[in-house]
């Protein structure tokens, strides 16, 4: 039996419809396997890296205002000042894994005297729960530094699963950053003590990234 002409264009719409449902049926699926068995992947996006009370309160006491150096931007809405950092790199979306680097700079600056304390190149390993920067301070050549440690609590992070519209993401709540021993004496370098004892918070981090490829 010959097919009208009618009959011959809606079967070709139909095999075009079910092909185009099977390609995208078929990226979310394999967006999905990535997200799944925890691959890492590329992110990007920004923090939000605030003083810790204790912290800011002993910097103000001192005379030490801190500053931001594009693309990183200064806040200071809230109750500690804050320096929002853009951010890239690769990580699971469980985020037990993966590494990123924070563009832009902060700097703390002491009215009295001048003397600079400047973290730059700061990036952070979540696999080793770590945060490292280039200190420098004052005109010394900087050296990179692990500057905080912290720990992570699940209850915190918010996986956003991949859909047809987006790829995924991950955002976290604010949680602390705590000072080392090697951050400590850089800061007592530059303004002879630190802001915090080692150990203590010196502040919180928060934000958002957002999967910017899992295909291809």
């Amino acid at each position: 039996m010959l097919m009208s002409f009618e009959e011959g264009s809606l079967m070709r719409r139909r095999t075009v419809a079910i092909a185009a449902i099977a390609a995208v049926s078929t990226a979310v699926v394999s967006v999905s396997v990535a997200v799944a068995v925890g691959a890492e992947v590329p992110v990007n996006g920004a923090v939000m890296w605030c003083l810790s009370p204790a912290a800011a309160k002993q910097l103000e006491t001192i005379g030490v205002t801190m500053s931001a150096a594009a693309p990183a931007t200064l806040d200071s809405s809230g109750a500690t000042p804050c320096v929002r950092l853009p951010m890239k790199g690769k990580i699971s979306l469980d985020a037990s894994s993966g590494n990123g680097t924070f563009d832009g700079s902060i700097s703390f600056t002491q009215s009295a005297d001048g003397r600079s304390l400047r973290l730059t190149q700061a990036s952070g390993d979540l696999t080793a729960r770590k945060v490292y920067a280039d200190v420098g301070v004052d005109d010394e050549p900087s050296r990179t530094v692990n500057l905080t440690t912290y720990t992570l609590d699940m209850r915190n992070i918010t996986v956003i699963p991949p859909s047809l519209s987006s790829a995924g993401a991950v955002e976290g709540k604010p949680f602390d950053t705590l000072l080392t021993d090697s951050g400590a004496v850089a800061f007592a370098r530059a303004f002879g003590a630190p802001p915090v004892p080692s150990g203590d918070s010196l502040a919180t981090i928060e934000g958002r990234v957002d999967v910017a490829s899992v295909l291809g």
